[in-house]
């Protein structure tokens, strides 16, 4: 993924956060061709897959739009078990390439035990809704902030949104000061 890159670049300290971009979705999702039509979803779709294509990805395009609530969730699971960056690449990796639907709980908890996490405590957590009243108050940061699409980067003072080409980021990061990593140093999570 292009953070992943640009923590490789520059020393900077990266903090995901997960917003829910269509909470009013149900838990099982739906059809892509009931949620998406129209040129401008033509348009957005090619980008991304441009700028998936560009960064080594093959990416398709699911059948099923998620309600990505619990994938976010399971991803404050993940970041509790100490692999937050790996368990996000992985949720991308099925829901994009392989087209899971990553609202499901069962998904969500195999996905967790092929990654070595514990897929039962995992779905107690769901169950639970362990991590609601986190979400919630990410949801109410964004707001304060008029953060409304996913992904949007704060970069300094800059806000960069959407998924724009590595090179936006770069400079976005060259831009509000961040110093360069010499030769084998590493960046932060």
């Amino acid at each position: 993924m292009r953070v992943e890159r640009l923590r490789k670049e520059f020393d900077i300290e990266v903090e995901w956060k997960g917003l829910e971009i269509h909470p009013e979705l149900p838990l099982g999702g739906v059809p892509r061709e009931g949620l998406f039509r129209g040129e401008y979803f033509k348009q957005a779709e090619a980008s991304m897959h441009r700028l998936a294509a560009d960064a080594g990805l093959t990416m398709t395009s699911p059948s099923i739009i998620s309600n990505s609530h619990l994938a976010l969730e399971a991803a404050e699971f993940a970041r509790e078990c100490g692999t937050a960056s790996s368990f996000r690449r992985r949720l991308f990796e099925a829901y994009f390439q392989e087209g899971a639907n990553i609202g499901d709980r069962d998904v969500l908890v195999g996905l967790a035990d092929e990654m070595g996490l514990d897929g039962e405590k995992l779905r107690q957590a769901l169950e639970e809704r362990r991590y609601q009243g986190l979400l919630a108050g990410v949801k109410d940061e964004t707001q304060r902030l008029g953060i409304s699409g996913v992904p949007t980067f704060l970069i300094g003072n800059q806000r960069v949104v959407g998924a724009q080409p590595y090179e936006v980021l770069r400079q976005a990061a060259i831009r509000a000061g961040a110093r360069p990593l010499q030769h084998g140093e590493e960046g932060h999570e």
